[in-house]
């Protein structure tokens, strides 16, 4: 009964990985973030921010110094991201879009608030 609740507890605590088409991708971090603005641009499409946002995810699991390096190179990166998802469907998109918006959600709602101690009235300034 005690290892049934501590595989229970300790799957409480660990977030599954995630791949998508067997591929691994990699957590969305403030460096996986940097990557991404690095390879867009303003005027891209939401379809085009989907398929880039898990493209570099893909690679950044697969070979990190070789997703920067073409992170720097958005002429590159466009041309392999093209090539990458030329197989692709509709469908595979909205799966893409679903995985992208739960790892964008996630984390959005791991943000820290600060409380600080003390009697503060708000709104009192």
């Amino acid at each position: 009964m005690n290892n049934i609740l501590d595989d229970e507890l300790n799957g409480s605590f660990v977030k599954p990985s995630r791949d998508y088409k067997g591929e691994a991708i990699a957590d969305y971090t403030e460096g996986s973030r940097l990557l991404m603005l690095q390879c867009k641009e303003p005027q891209d499409s939401s379809v085009y921010f989907v398929w880039a946002f898990l493209y570099i995810h893909i690679l950044i699991a697969k070979n990190r110094k070789e997703a920067i390096k073409l992170a720097w190179n958005r002429d590159e990166f466009r041309d392999k991201l093209l090539g990458w998802i030329e197989d692709k469907t509709e469908e595979d998109r909205a799966v893409a879009t679903n995985i992208v918006s739960e790892m964008i959600e996630e984390a959005s709602r791991a943000k820290v608030s600060v409380v600080l101690s003390g009697n503060i009235a708000s709104g009192n300034d």
